[in-house]
């Protein structure tokens, strides 16, 4: 097999962004891509959306066509799990006995579904959504089911279970937390979700866990802690992920809520690097480290890595940003919403315009936002790259007066966008 120039672990859109950004910036070398996925890099929000729903393709939602593998030189190692890494020895070792030698290396695992420890998870019927396989599995047991169960008030609950009912099943969403998207810290927006899925059918169950699910051969019943037992033959469970990192043991990579990395995707051992959903990068704007498990950071991150691992200029350096849609509704996030101390709301999300400011420290750290035209998001993009100061926090709940007049900090644009 040789020696690879480049060695990229895991199979998603942070790889392939990768190998192209690279390519583009004149990397040069052979390139290995390691992926225990069966498919070559596909984007993972349609699993959930167009194609759960039947109105996407396999091929639909590949990131790159095979082609571009071929004409840039890349090895496709699918179906492949890594299970070490040996630094010194600069290899891989692979499941089926193999090591792949590198120069340098990129891990890119991202993360993995966490699973329910309950009595009846094995069923046949109870799903997880990680994998373009596993969305294939719900959208064929989708065709047969006419109730359906959906654990979990998150992203993945919150868009399967719009996507289910528009296959006209009748869906339960069952959520541990009284708020729905409760990582949002915006009990407007989770009332105003509520009120959306219940005119659509769906039947919330919020504050209430999963005690069993029962069957005999199958699933037939999902049975919540304190709601009456719910009758369905598919169960999807959305209830969060974990970094995929277990193969990193005694590997010397330094591991801290996914792969500790600098702003230039650098672990602390030589020549490998880390990105998407499994680094924990060091984000200038915020002053911290930061993991985010969102479509656009993925693309962002493999874009600059890309660019450093060809010897070019790169690094993280955006304002963050992450979207959902459900039911006509998107819902847009600009900044870090995990660490604030006070929030406003301007406008109501039920008339399809609003918007919440996140602030710490008196600053403005992020916002959340529905029904607003270009010009307006750009604002709160530079707002948010400025750590822009409110002038008056009862101004900002005020539609009346104007975004800029808000706060008392000029808008000049301080971080990318």
């Amino acid at each position: 097999m040789g020696e690879f120039e480049l060695a990229i672990i895991g199979g998603g859109l942070a790889s392939a962004s990768t190998i192209k950004a690279y390519r583009e910036a004149g990397g040069e070398g052979r390139i290995a891509l390691i992926s225990a996925d069966s498919t070559i890099p596909y984007h993972r929000p349609p699993l959930s959306k167009r194609y759960l729903r039947g109105e996407a393709a396999r091929e639909d939602t590949l990131v790159e066509p095979q082609s571009f593998y071929d004409d840039n030189d890349v090895e496709l190692l699918l179906s492949t799990t890594v299970v070490a890494i040996e630094p010194r020895e600069r290899a891989v070792a692979t499941d089926d006995d193999r090591r792949v030698r590198y120069r340098k290396l990129l891990i890119a695992t991202g993360v993995q579904a966490r699973q329910l420890q309950v009595a009846g998870v094995d069923l046949e019927g109870v799903f997880t959504l990680r994998s373009l396989d596993d969305a294939t599995a719900i959208r064929d047991a989708a065709s047969a089911a006419r109730d359906a169960v959906v654990v979990g008030g998150g992203f993945i609950g919150i868009e399967v279970a719009a996507s289910l009912t528009a296959l006209e099943i009748d869906v339960t969403l069952v959520s541990r937390n009284v708020d729905l998207f409760a990582q949002l810290g915006s009990p407007e927006v989770s009332e105003h979700l509520v009120q959306l899925y219940r005119r659509h059918g769906i039947d919330v169950v919020r504050g209430d866990e999963v005690r069993a699910f029962r069957g005999h051969s199958r699933l037939d019943t999902v049975e919540p802690h304190s709601a009456n037992p719910i009758g369905a033959s598919l169960a999807v469970v959305g209830i969060g992920v974990t970094p995929a990192v277990a193969f990193l043991n005694d590997s010397g990579i330094s591991v801290g809520n996914g792969i500790v990395v600098n702003e230039r995707f650098e672990t602390n051992v030589p020549d490998i690097y880390a990105a998407g959903d499994v680094a924990c990068f060091f984000d200038p704007l915020t002053g911290r480290q930061r993991r985010i498990e969102h479509w656009s950071n993925a693309r962002y991150q493999g874009s600059q890595v890309g660019r450093i691992l060809a010897g070019a200029d790169g690094g993280y350096n955006r304002v963050a940003t992450f979207f959902t849609e459900s039911f006509g509704l998107t819902l847009k996030v600009f900044g870090d919403i995990s660490h604030h101390d006070d929030r406003v709301a301007r406008g109501s999300f039920s008339d399809g315009n609003a918007i919440v400011f996140y602030v710490a420290d008196g600053r403005l750290v992020a916002s959340l936002h529905s029904g607003q035209d270009e010009e307006t998001e750009k604002q709160l993009m530079e707002l948010v790259g400025d750590r822009a100061i409110p002038s008056d926090m009862l101004a900002l709940a005020d539609e009346s007066v104007a975004l800029r007049e808000a706060f008392a900090t000029p808008i000049n644009a301080g971080v990318a966008s």
